[in-house]
């Protein structure tokens, strides 16, 4: 029997010709790019032996509504030639339980992936942007494959480093999703959360990593900005802009390190504005926060708490959405709020959507004075008129010039992220106790729920209102079961302007419709519906206590059962006082559906048993068929020569 022929014998060895149309091609792709000066010899053999690294190329344009946030950030893309370790081999020793002891020469470095806790035993070291001092402790240190890897710099001589092992639930994610899964270090035996790298080809899953790339340009700006907050004393309120994919979430982490370890200052406010990817939340928080401890890691991992002493939350509110288009005023009213409770000591890093056009860039510019910032951290590609005019608006401010970064093509959407988020905030164990965050791999479904009464005299829940888009009151239960809410606190002292609510039994049919709080047919109380939903709540009297899973409603009992990661003594005290649920544009909770699924629980789909959200159907009709071609392609041609 023949062989088949390869690739290459059948089209024949490329002499490098390019015809005029491939010439005339490559030269207006060397316009747009004036970096890439030579192009690669196009082969059949260059194109079959490219490897497959698994990543969805996708380059689409901006977003309108600054939804699709920055997902590639401040890198630098790792080649053949890239070096992720500067350090010699024999001054890296092995110690017990997966532990390594590194010794490092000033501006050596290391570089690792994984999840590790990182104790600094002698010298002085530099890990995003924090400078870190020997002390008591360890610095834990979360580096995915799908962000870019920070490196532990050495800032001096005969500097000593111990890096260890470290058993996260984080990482057991992977179980109960495939976003979460390839994203660490390659653990088959699990005595090692990471892997040292010196070169790409240390990745035994040959991942395409990025480095995190701090360059001159960047590095100069970090140092004047801390040097004016140490030097001059002033309060700093710096607020960086640029479109999605521009970089300012690594920035702003950066930003915080440095003021925090470099200008003297023990506390960072953080006044995180993203509601499509928050800093220190879940989608569609705004919030504020006071950092004191280094980010070390992406957002997923340091979610702020009322009782957090590393990110500890201020306040917040919820827009119920990944984007302020539907309601630009309510989103504004918020900040407003939330910068009444700014203190004027501390140093003040503002993180902004991506959205830089059209409303987006009128709102940039309210923020801006609203706010008063004093610096401006303008990254590029962005439109010189918007800076133009904030320049003309605040003559006053610093302004800052960040030039382009190369993009990274990202391995995770936007809408992963946000998933990759939202699945992380439920997962999470929060108590005051705790000096790090923990997790948990326990499937949502099998978790015990909260179960609140909605009707009658001693109704948890006062009432649900739904920001945006609302549902007919006939489908409110209908979209309410299975999806994800904010609970949010009424404050009394402004309960004169807050609709009152009865219990359904004592309601009369006749004065639903003039009843400030109306109710479905399930008892289900709400605020009267409009067009674009319920009249938000003011953010003067209220304020997001956190987000919560609806699993079920119980119609009979007149219940609703919520899962939620608030620790118990946060519920307790939402008992005293009056809680609405907010439904808007949150993302449907797919992967609360999926867990089950991805876990592998085909046991329980044998016996029988039935899951919350997901039921199933046997595959009936045409669209459940497997299609056949009846002939094959080319039957009539083959038939022709024979």
């Amino acid at each position: 029997m023949a062989h088949k022929r390869r690739a290459q014998e059948a089209f024949g060895t490329s002499n490098g010709r390019l015809s005029a149309f491939a010439a005339a091609r490559l030269a207006k792709q060397s316009i747009r790019n004036p970096e890439l000066h030579q192009a690669e010899e196009l082969s059949a053999t260059a194109v079959a032996e490219t490897p497959y690294d698994g990543h969805h190329r996708n380059y689409a344009s901006s977003s309108e509504d600054g939804v699709e946030s920055d997902v590639v950030e401040i890198t630098g893309r790792a080649t053949a030639g890239t070096r992720f370790s500067s350090l010699r081999t024999e001054h890296v020793k092995s110690l017990e339980k997966g532990a390594l002891e590194i010794s490092l020469d000033s501006d050596e470095y290391a570089t690792c992936i994984g999840i590790y806790d990182l104790e600094l035993v002698k010298g002085a070291v530099s890990v995003y942007g924090a400078a870190l001092s020997p002390g008591p402790g360890f610095h834990r240190i979360y580096a995915p494959s799908i962000h870019a890897l920070p490196s532990i710099v050495s800032l001096k001589n005969e500097t000593l480093v111990r890096i260890s092992h470290v058993s996260c639930a984080l990482i057991q994610l992977r179980e109960l999703s495939p976003l979460f899964r390839n994203i660490w270090a390659k653990t088959n035996d699990m005595k090692q959360s990471f892997t040292l790298l010196h070169v790409p080809g240390d990745d035994d899953l040959r991942r395409s990593l990025s480095l995190l790339d701090i360059d001159k340009t960047t590095q100069q700006v970090l140092a004047r900005c801390s040097i004016s907050c140490r030097q001059t004393g002033r309060s700093l309120k710096i607020m960086a802009i640029g479109a999605k994919s521009s970089g300012k979430s690594t920035f702003n982490r950066l930003l915080c390190n440095t003021l925090s370890s470099h200008s003297g200052v023990s506390k960072v406010a953080y006044l995180d504005l993203d509601p499509g990817q928050p800093e220190f939340g879940p989608l569609g928080q705004l919030s504020l926060v006071e950092v004191e401890a280094p980010l070390l890691g992406p957002s997923f991992t340091h979610v702020a708490t009322p009782t957090s002493t590393r990110h500890r939350l201020l306040r917040s509110h919820t827009i119920a959405a990944a984007s302020f288009k539907d309601d630009p005023e309510h989103y504004l009213k918020c900040i407003n709020d939330l910068l009444k409770h700014i203190s004027p000591h501390q140093p003040l890093v503002v993180n902004t959507c991506g959205w830089i056009s059209g409303v987006g860039a009128h709102i940039l510019m309210k923020l801006a004075v609203l706010i008063g910032v004093t610096d401006l951290v303008v990254l590029e590609p962005i439109d010189s008129a918007l800076v133009g005019g904030l320049k003309t608006a605040m003559p006053k401010v610093v302004f800052h010039l960040l030039p382009r970064q190369p993009p990274k093509p990202p391995s995770r959407s936007p809408a992963e992220l946000r998933n990759m988020q939202m699945m992380a905030y439920f997962h999470q164990t929060f108590s005051a106790n705790m000096s790090m965050p923990k997790w948990f791999d326990t499937r949502v479904d099998k978790l015990r729920p909260w179960i609140v009464d909605y009707d009658g005299l001693n109704a948890g829940i006062y009432a649900i209102a739904f920001y945006g888009q609302a549902p007919k009151p006939t489908f409110l239960a209908e979209v309410l079961d299975g999806s994800i809410a904010a609970l949010v606190i009424l404050d009394k002292d402004g309960e004169d302007d807050i609709p009152r609510a009865t219990p359904s039994s004592t309601r009369c049919s006749d004065d639903k419709e003039n009843a400030p709080i109306l109710r479905t047919a399930e008892g289900l109380p709400y605020f009267p519906l409009e067009h674009e939903g319920s009249q938000p709540l003011d953010p003067g009297n209220s304020e997001c206590a956190g987000l919560v899973l609806v699993r079920t409603i119980d119609v009979e009992r007149r219940q609703l059962h919520l899962i939620t990661p608030m620790p118990e003594e946060q519920i307790a005290r939402l008992i005293r006082k009056q809680v609405a649920l907010v439904r808007g544009g949150y993302d449907t909770p797919e992967w609360a559906y999926l867990e089950a699924l991805h876990q592998g629980a085909g046991d329980e789909d044998a016996c029988g048993l039935t899951r919350p959200w997901v039921s199933r159907r046997e595959a009936v009709g045409v669209e459940n068929a497997v299609w056949r071609l009846r002939h094959p392609p080319m039957s009539h041609v083959a038939a022709r020569i024979s």
